[in-house]
């Protein structure tokens, strides 16, 4: 199937509720500018003692280094998205301190040279999560990206689409782009940070249907 990552836990009861339907991916918000922030304690909380084989993936944007290194740690996540303009030498730098660690590069998708160009830049990546470009956010845009990508060529096999995904548009979004995941915040939520279940369960059944 069809990975989906679910991100912007704020609640533990929602996280344990998403591991339960089958989600395997949890997305935690570091971004202090996102409504779906939490800090260190609160991330603590969150994802204590889960499952294994549940994948635990903070979001940064432009992140200091060491503080980066040290909420790693911290935490233990399984991986990091970095969605600002991160030099491509800090990805180098994670999978050399980190082997194990997951690196996600989010791309604001411009056009498709833009998008060739990151994805070429950012080759240390494992994978991309592609978000319809608005200046002024870094990502949680809720619009759907460009129609156009479909037809050029991407590793769509190490791809995340993210922006507007919602139970009901979902299967036609996967049917066009056919990538390895989406990822999802406000598409199965209540108000920001506050999942709805019954959205999450939705969301899974249409996927299945997809795959």
């Amino acid at each position: 199937m069809i990975e989906i990552k679910i991100c912007g836990f704020k609640r533990r009861k929602d996280i344990i509720d998403a591991i339960n339907c089958g989600i395997k991916w949890i997305g935690l918000n570091f971004y202090e500018k996102s409504p779906r922030y939490i800090n260190e304690k609160e991330a603590k909380m969150l994802i204590e003692n889960l499952p294994e084989e549940v994948k635990k993936i903070g979001v940064f944007v432009n992140p200091n280094e060491k503080e980066l290194f040290e909420m790693i740690k911290k935490i233990n996540l399984n991986g990091v998205q970095l969605h600002g303009n991160e030099p491509p030498s800090l990805l180098k730098k994670l999978k050399n301190l980190f082997p194990n660690l997951i690196v996600i590069k989010g791309i604001r998708v411009k056009n498709k040279i833009d998008l060739l160009k990151k994805i070429k830049k950012y080759k240390n990546a494992d994978y991309f999560l592609l978000d319809k470009y608005e200046k002024n956010l870094f990502g949680g845009t809720g619009k759907i990206i460009r129609k156009d990508l479909s037809e050029i060529s991407l590793p769509w096999d190490k791809i995340f689409i993210a922006g507007g995904i919602n139970p009901e548009n979902v299967k036609d979004i996967l049917k066009k782009y056919k990538p390895f995941g989406i990822d999802i915040a406000s598409g199965v939520e209540i108000a920001p940070g506050i999942k709805d279940i019954e959205k999450i369960k939705k969301l899974i059944n249409e996927v299945k249907n997809v795959s």
